[in-house]
Formats: C-alpha cells, sequence, structure tokens
C-alpha cells in the first residue's frame, strides 16, 4: 500500500513540476510581461538596450529552481495588482545583482560574450562589489533606457530619487 501512495506522490511531484516548468516558460518572455500596460513601455526600451538579447528574468528573478518560483509568486501578484486595478506607478521591478556578476565575471557559458569586469579601465569593479556597492549606481539604464526612477513620463506619479 505504501508503495502505491508513494509512487503516485512521486509521479504526482514529477507532473506538477512539468507543469511548472511549461508554464513558467510561456510566461518568461518579453512579450508575455509587455502584455500588462504598466510594463509595456519597459519592455519597449529593453529592446533597444545591449542586454536586448537576454530574457527578462535573467535580471529580475534569483538564480536557480527556487530562483524561479520566488519570480512566478512575485509575478502572479503582479497579475492580481494588474487586473484589480491597485497597483502604484512607479513600483519597484527587482534586479538581483549577482546575475550581473555571474555574466560580467565570466561564470555564466550561456554568455560566453559578455564584457568582463577585468576587461574595463576607468573603473575598479572589484572594489565596488568589496565594498558591496550596486551595480545599479552607474549602469542604471543598462536594461532600458527608460528607467522608471529616472524618466518623468509616468501619468504624473512623482519620481522616487534619481
Amino acid at each position: 500500500m505504501w508503495k502505491k501512495i508513494s509512487l503516485g506522490a512521486g509521479i504526482l511531484l514529477v507532473c506538477l513540476y512539468a507543469l511548472f516548468q511549461v508554464g513558467y516558460y510561456a510566461t518568461s518572455i518579453p512579450q508575455f510581461c509587455g502584455s500588462c500596460h504598466e510594463v509595456n513601455k519597459y519592455v519597449s526600451s529593453w529592446q533597444t538596450s545591449a542586454h536586448k538579447n537576454i530574457n527578462c528574468l535573467k535580471c529580475h528573478q534569483p538564480a536557480g529552481e527556487l530562483g524561479k518560483f520566488q519570480a512566478k509568486a512575485r509575478g502572479l501578484n503582479y497579475v492580481f495588482q494588474h487586473f484589480s486595478g491597485n497597483y502604484t506607478i512607479p513600483t519597484r521591478a527587482s534586479i538581483f545583482e549577482q546575475n550581473c556578476l555571474q555574466c560580467h565575471l565570466g561564470d555564466n557559458k550561456a554568455y560566453p560574450n559578455a564584457v568582463k569586469l577585468e576587461n574595463t579601465s576607468k573603473v575598479n569593479h572589484y572594489n565596488t562589489i568589496k565594498k558591496s556597492e550596486s551595480c545599479l549606481d552607474c549602469h542604471r539604464e543598462t536594461g532600458h533606457a527608460l528607467d522608471i526612477y529616472l524618466t518623468p513620463d509616468l501619468k504624473g506619479a512623482k519620481q522616487l530619487g534619481g
């Protein structure tokens, strides 16, 4: 009896995980993200950026499988806010700087042509990392030329910084 229950639970978990993965990939493309009017300007801006060939979630989710769950839980919250009309612009999009470092230190083999930090000459990026300073202090517009904190065209919303 226990073997059947264990086998059934295992099959159920594998099926649920496979279903999650299908849903994850279907909702992780820029066109899906841009289908909400709150984000559409940022997707358009991203299309002309240096990172235009990098999927949204490479910057906007923590690395790893649990990062996928965290990002989709956050995204589900955004969907509820969108359909309820209960959102505020500007909203804060999470950016996970460990992902910046993973590519630009050369650790992410999927992006072998990413500019490496050791090849820059104007700034000692290693000191910046040691001081726990943010990549975004200098590179805020790297992913989007239109920045939610710097661009005044946001339905009259007050700017929060920058």
